[in-house]
């Protein structure tokens, strides 16, 4: 009954971190500040594992058992480097003040099981949920192993025979089970919370995009008729001689022609789901986005900017070619302003399994998590004189296309916008639409 009572309590020193991860991590904290929120898991994991370590599992066997492994992988893995190393060492600080014979089996142990997570920190947020599980299972292995094989070298150097050792041993391999399933179900439940915040996330831009585009429609035509008038009456006056008064038409002509292109944004923004899946037709990507790159080329090279295009044949989707066109054409202007001083932006077409992906890069000065947090939502724009629409149109389209969008950026080394789109393959007698994979909504992160 008394291990009952330190197993449970092993759990809820175990869930702290994972709850942390929700409410500080996930949660709307007070502070935005990634070092505001690593401190406050580096002193929650902090916690936990000190706990853990004072209050062990006392086995049959007479040998103490403890789960301060696992908020320590997990700081790792979801909190990066520093946290992780901060942890361990209050780890290390703990052990030598407890004392005993583990000191050293609890330095090399750390090392052997702390090594693949920090390894795999960058590369962490990329991985199913099926290689993240058998990623932290093979960790938790290693660290059984090395907790047995320390376990051993401390009853061998004690002079205890084989057939105690295998005694002493068994409950340690029986506990290990648990704390194996113990991490695996802590990741799990930690990628529910994660794939569960992605949710509300996108049911809350979902609800703010239908707000703006049921004020679109209303709005932009209420605003364009009466700029249709003055339009005409302006035009009336390009007969005027006075080459001052014709500069001033030719600025109201060109913030005219602004207007309009903020309207049909809007308009585009009210309704793409119904025009974009009324006239879908299937398209070759590659002609599609090389008919892009010709148009845009004369605007790269005002910008001092080369456009890199490299595509495969034959990768067909079903598309509105209008709108992926517009799509393509705002995710590439963005990219070449975004480039000051010249640069080379690079667009590739390629096919991966049931999608084929659209891939531009610029060397532009990137963005910061934050920024690529607010990609989309209406009226956010990182140009001076943006309105944000454009890309909002952009993320809607690819949506109603069933497709998906996601933007890679770091601050100083540019952005990589990539569209997958579902794949649409010929039959060998061609002409007839072979299989058709389903996507999903855009996601943004």
């Amino acid at each position: 009954m008394l291990i009952i009572k330190d197993i449970l309590l092993q759990l809820l020193f175990v869930i702290v971190p994972v709850l942390l991860y929700r409410n500080v991590w996930l949660g709307r904290s007070t502070s935005n500040k990634m070092s505001v929120k690593s401190s406050m898991v580096i002193v929650c994991s902090s916690i936990s594992v000190i706990f853990a370590m004072s209050f062990p599992v006392q086995l049959s066997n007479g040998m103490a058992y403890d789960l301060r492994s696992i908020p320590i992988i997990i700081t790792i893995l979801y909190a990066g480097y520093i946290p992780g190393i901060l942890t361990i060492l209050v780890m290390f600080v703990v052990r030598i003040v407890l004392g005993g014979d583990g000191v050293l089996i609890t330095i090399l142990g750390a090392m052997v099981y702390a090594i693949i997570p920090f390894l795999l920190v960058n590369r962490w947020y990329g991985y199913s949920l099926r290689k993240k599980l058998s990623v932290v299972l093979l960790i938790g292995c290693l660290k059984q192993l090395s907790i047995i094989g320390g376990g051993m070298a401390i009853l061998i150097w004690r002079g205890f025979p084989l057939s105690i050792i295998n005694d002493y041993l068994e409950p340690l391999v029986e506990i290990g089970y648990l704390a194996l399933i113990i991490l695996g179900g802590a990741v799990y439940f930690i990628e529910f919370i994660r794939e569960s915040h992605i949710i509300r996330k996108q049911v809350e831009r979902s609800e703010k995009l239908n707000l703006i585009s049921e004020l679109a429609a209303s709005v932009a035509h209420e605003v364009r008729n009466p700029l249709t008038v003055v339009r005409g009456f302006v035009q009336l006056l390009r007969e005027e001689t006075n080459p001052k008064n014709v500069e001033y038409i030719r600025l109201v002509l060109n913030e005219l022609d602004r207007a309009e292109f903020i309207i049909s944004d809007y308009l585009n923004l009210a309704k793409p789901h119904s025009e974009t899946l009324e006239r879908l037709e299937r398209l070759e990507i590659a002609h599609t986005v090389k008919e892009v790159t010709a148009i845009m080329s004369s605007y790269s090279v005002m910008n001092r900017v080369e456009i890199a295009c490299e595509t495969e044949p034959y990768l067909f989707v079903e598309s509105n070619t209008v709108k992926l066109k517009q799509a393509l054409m705002n995710l590439m202007k963005n990219g070449i302003e975004s480039m000051g001083h010249g640069g080379v932006l690079h667009v590739t077409v390629q096919a991966a399994g049931n999608y084929h992906v659209i891939s531009i890069k610029d060397e532009g000065e990137g963005m910061t998590p934050e920024q690529i947090e607010q990609i989309g939502l209406p009226f956010y724009s990182t140009k001076e004189k943006g309105t944000g629409l454009g890309l909002m149109v952009t993320c809607r389209i690819i949506e109603a296309m069933q497709g998906t969008i996601h933007f890679q950026s770091e601050r100083g080394h540019g952005t990589q916008v990539t569209i997958q789109l579902p794949a649409v393959y010929m039959t060998e007698k061609g002409g007839e639409h072979g299989q058709r994979s389903r996507g999903v909504g855009a996601t943004l992160s």
